[in-house]
């Protein structure tokens, strides 16, 4: 059934491609069609499950995706769009998309929890992020019916910009193992939006080498602080360079000593961070349109961008408020162009916040305690450290590039493409969304993105009209992509443990002998198996999603406590109504040390080596 999902959702972005009123190049409509195709199938079947059991609403699901399919397929044929520049565009075309792929799909089949005869395996940042996606995915999944709160803190409500999840927990539903769950949706939607960077590259300027250029700023972002620091590393370690390479110490994406935080898109945000992959395909797909409408003079084309926008804050809320910025210049510009108020642009971005609004609200009001945002100087900047010094370490050339775009293309009209996006980098240096200011990141790299392709522009253009300059650009591309280059390949590198044997076993005593409503109390770890493969509630998981979730968790870090003392009357404990107390063979030198003797007093419902399960109720 899984395999059916995912092809009447392939079938539904096809037919809504087939039908754009506009040329699209034949990359690009494969690319719109798996990322609008999985986006509207994702939405329908989130609607249809507030109101049906799975089955059911599932059935109507693939039953109006395959009758969309029919009706938009007659009559509608789409127009080509021929690429620049010929055959040897289409050449550079082809090696960048074989090079991107090979890339998307080893990372992606490696770290989405494929498992063997020694457990469940995942790689660096993904390790502990998939924690949290698993846990919701099983949650789901372990349901009949649409839950409605947060398996790591019970009692508290899913506000869904994990939308994503729900998509993979509905491969799970269908039969497929969570490995094939989190890798196809996740290897589609990525080599998607490679194809649309390229794409959104070729409509601003006309080059290919500026959307693979694009394309190659997108994926190797990183810390300006990374080269000198890698460099230095490598000098002091006394290795040969490809030795040193082989065995990476650490991701110079991310460095404590120069406050450095920039990282890889690719390895720490389409990865680990789920959510984005929707945020950027669909992102793109809406500059294409908003493109589309302004070149064309055809208002009705902003139409389709404001239904996408109208349903991103469910996905992924940062990239709302991107498109909303890029939606604003285009309605600005028309506003100066018209000298008044431009009412046939202004009214689909009305629309698509009157249908983002209520989305907007639940995600603010479901518990009591909002998004955490808060005003905070200069995105992490740390006193002490000096505002230029803090700047050059994370953004290094790239922020004088960022600066000076503005500038260079004043009198280009695709600079109306960038200059929302200064208003929003501007925004991420005095205010934090979450309580975590490094999320901001999440706005930041929508700046890299857009800018990319400006700076790719300007590359080829003065390569075009002074060959010798390509030596320079080559020389700065090295100091500019070897963090994020170096960020992918460590990636490669540090693969961790997620499930063990033993977690396994637990996680199947788990699911066959317990309720799927059963709630269990248990020290935090971001990979606690009864959560991420059983999809029971926790008391209490992980504290660093908590926080970012601006929940306070103090009352439920006592409750474990009191439990893992053999307290199994704790009044904290019992207003949680937890069912049952599991406890690592690991707890005894843990923040959450067990008493042996407290528990000893207890019967034990199940155990192995590693785990020990005791009945609270």
């Amino acid at each position: 059934m899984a395999l059916i999902f995912l092809l009447s959702a392939l079938l539904l972005g096809t037919a809504l491609v087939r039908r754009i009123p506009f040329p699209l190049y034949r990359f690009e409509a494969v690319a719109l069609a798996v990322g609008l195709g999985l986006f509207g199938w994702t939405w329908l079947t989130f609607v249809l499950e507030l109101l049906f059991p799975y089955d059911l609403a599932l059935s109507i699901v693939v039953t109006l995706c395959v009758a969309a399919f029919v009706g938009l397929w007659r009559g509608g044929k789409p127009e080509w769009r021929p690429l620049e520049g010929g055959r040897r565009s289409w050449i550079v075309w082809g090696i960048a998309t074989a090079l991107t792929g090979v890339m998307i799909v080893t990372l992606f089949w490696s770290h989405n929890l494929p498992q063997d005869s020694q457990g469940i395996w995942s790689y660096a940042a993904t390790w502990g992020d998939y924690g949290l996606h698993a846990s919701i995915i099983s949650h789901i999944d372990a349901a009949t019916r649409l839950p409605n709160d947060l398996s790591v803190a019970s009692g508290e409500k899913m506000t869904y910009p994990f939308l994503i999840d729900l998509l993979s927990a509905m491969y799970v539903h269908g039969g497929w193992s969570l490995h094939a769950s989190l890798f196809w949706p996740g290897a589609l939607l990525a080599l998607s939006i490679c194809q649309l960077l390229i794409s959104v590259g070729l409509r601003l300027f006309g080059r290919i080498s500026v959307g693979v250029g694009g394309l190659g700023m997108a994926l190797f972002i990183g810390s300006a602080a990374g080269t000198w620091t890698a460099w230095h590393e490598w000098r002091k370690s006394g290795q040969g360079f490809f030795d040193f390479l082989g065995k990476l110490p650490s991701d110079y994406t991310q460095l404590a000593g120069p406050n450095a935080h920039v990282t890889n898109l690719l390895t720490d945000a389409m990865l680990p961070q789920r959510s984005f992959l929707f945020g950027l395909a669909v992102g793109l797909a809406v500059i294409v349109f908003l493109h589309a409408a302004r070149e064309r003079g055809e208002t009705k084309l902003l139409w389709p961008a404001a239904l996408l926008v109208g349903l991103l804050p469910m996905a992924h809320p940062h990239t709302f408020l991107v498109c909303c910025a890029l939606f604003a210049g285009v309605i600005a510009e028309a506003g100066w162009k018209k000298k008044g108020l431009p009412i046939s642009t202004l009214v689909p971005f009305v629309a698509a916040i009157v249908l983002a609004l209520p989305q907007i609200i639940w995600q603010q009001v479901a518990n009591h305690n909002g998004s955490g945002g808060h005003f905070k100087w200069f995105w992490m900047w740390e006193s002490g450290q000096t505002v230029p010094g803090y700047w050059w370490a994370n953004f290094g050339l790239i922020g004088i590039a960022f600066l000076a775009i503005p500038v260079v293309f004043r009198k280009h009209r695709q600079v109306l493409w960038f200059l929302p996006l200064l208003l929003v980098l501007a925004f991420t240096q005095v205010y934090s969304l979450q309580p975590t200011e490094y999320d901001d990141l999440k706005l930041i790299y929508w700046v890299y993105i857009v800018g990319g392709f400006f700076i790719a522009y300007a590359v080829s253009e003065a390569i075009r009209r002074l060959p010798v300059s390509a030596v320079l650009f080559a020389v700065l591309g090295v100091f500019v992509f070897t963090p994020g280059a170096l960020s992918i390949v460590h990636d490669y590198q540090a693969k961790y443990q997620f499930a063990s044997t033993d977690d396994i076993a637990l996680a199947d005593w788990v699911g066959k002998n317990t309720s799927p409503d059963a709630i269990f109390a248990s020290a935090e770890i971001p990979n606690n198996p009864v959560a991420t493969l059983a999809g029971r509630r926790l008391v209490m998981g992980y504290s660093g999603w908590l926080y970012n979730f601006s929940i306070d968790y103090t009352a439920r870090a006592n409750a474990v406590r009191a439990a893992l003392s053999g307290n199994f009357q704790d009044p904290g404990l019992l207003g949680y109504k937890a069912n049952y107390l599991i406890v690592r063979a690991a707890e005894q030198n843990s923040y959450y040390p067990a008493n042996q003797e407290g528990l000893n007093q207890h019967p034990v419902a199940w155990s192995n080596a590693s785990w020990t399960v005791y009945a609270l109720q």
